[in-house]
């Protein structure tokens, strides 16, 4: 917090010889202005370029708050712990739960982030708004000024006055009355508007007695316009950085909406269910037995009528290491499981007519996850059934 008033007051100091130099210039074709005049005027100025400060230091450091949080744990990271989650619970039909809740806090604390983020950010539109406040409040006040110079001459009836001062001064005035702060005022309209307000000084000539009320007009317009170019420019950077730090935040914002909703779908899905009955096989064998054929037709009338799921027929072996005439057919246990599984999908597919496109057919070999009880052989040299949910 010290390094941000140190960088405010910074930046302040630097901005002083602009603020004087414009001062400066505005009074080169008008008397001089009350030393208290100069103060409130450079003391306005001066509050006005520090709240504009303040607010680019505030909406970098935000932009950098936004940088780091996106550092601390990618989307593509998060979004792949999602998948894997997902493909857990489809095809093995377990979750892992501390992978779950650690997910939701860091989405949580995501969420928790943006939305404070998107608060400072409405907070610093209010305050930019009482800025943009302040820099319409100059334009009015040329505009104010240029109305009664416009009015005067409007009202002068000497038919010595030259009918182009009138004209320049309706016509750029015009132009000055539409300036907003988001495009500023026309800096050529309002030197046009100037310079026929010295012509017509010029018109008035040294003895009248609007000649000081019309020079001043010309000075204070002057320094309005000053001042209102300078809190432009700077306004105009501030806005830079704001709509830089909005898109950012939106797209985070898109990104997490996402992710949480995938995160979301992943928690509603049904765990994968494995078909009670399994296929047992003869050691080496890929031979369906009678009561293979039994239970194929069992689980056909079993098999949900919906679109919603898929099949997956996995084949497993025992540890038995594959034989010297067996391994000129099946090289592995690896090859040995797919044999038996495809053994069972062609019988499916032949004879029970199940539809090819519901059918996922996978070999595991002797690694078995699932029989705890590799000292049952038996219980190896199987093949599984299991509803997949559809991706």
């Amino acid at each position: 917090m010290k390094a941000y008033y140190i960088l405010v007051i910074i930046l302040t100091i630097a901005a002083l010889p602009h603020i004087i130099a414009a001062q400066t210039l505005a009074t080169n074709k008008a008397e001089a202005p009350t030393r208290e005049q100069v103060y409130i005027s450079m003391k306005e100025e001066l509050l006005l370029t520090v709240d504009i400060y303040k607010l680019q230091v505030e909406i970098m450091s935000m932009i950098m708050d936004m940088q780091r949080l996106s550092s601390m744990e990618s989307n593509r990271e998060l979004s792949n712990q999602i998948d894997m989650l997902r493909k857990l619970k489809i095809y093995e039909g377990r979750s892992d739960d501390m992978l779950i809740a650690k997910l939701q806090e860091q989405l949580d604390y995501n969420r928790r982030e943006l939305a404070k983020a998107s608060m400072n950010l409405e907070q610093m539109e209010e305050r930019i708004g009482l800025i943009e406040g302040k820099i319409a409040e100059y334009y009015n006040r040329i505009n104010r000024s240029a109305e009664l110079l416009l009015g005067q001459v409007q009202n002068d009836a000497n038919p010595e006055l030259p009918a182009s001062i009138l004209e320049a001064l309706i016509r750029n005035y015009k132009t000055m009355a539409a300036a907003i702060v988001a495009n500023g005022m026309d800096s050529d309209a309002f030197a046009g508007f100037q310079r026929a307000a010295e012509d017509y000084m010029k018109y008035l000539g040294s003895n009248s007695a609007k000649l000081s009320e019309v020079a001043k007009g010309i000075q204070a317009r002057n320094e309005d316009f000053a001042s209102a170019q300078a809190a432009q420019m700077q306004y105009t950077q501030l806005l830079a950085y704001i709509n830089a730090f909005r898109e950012l935040l939106q797209q985070k914002i898109m990104e997490k909406d996402d992710l949480q909703k995938r995160f979301d779908e992943m928690k509603q899905l049904p765990f994968g269910k494995t078909y009670q009955d399994r296929i047992y096989f003869a050691s080496g064998s890929v031979v369906l037995d009678q009561e293979a054929i039994r239970i194929l037709g069992e689980f056909a009338r079993s098999v949900p009528q919906t679109d919603d799921y898929d099949i997956l027929i996995t084949g497993f072996c025992d540890d038995t290491p594959i034989g010297s005439k067996l391994k000129k057919t099946y090289a592995s246990n690896w090859e040995l499981s797919l044999a038996r599984s495809s053994a069972v999908v062609r019988y499916m597919l032949e004879t029970l007519k199940f539809p090819p496109e519901k059918i996922i057919i996978a070999g595991k070999g002797e690694f078995d996850t699932a029989n705890k009880n590799t000292l049952d052989k038996q219980l190896s040299r199987r093949v599984e059934f299991r509803f997949v949910p559809r991706e």
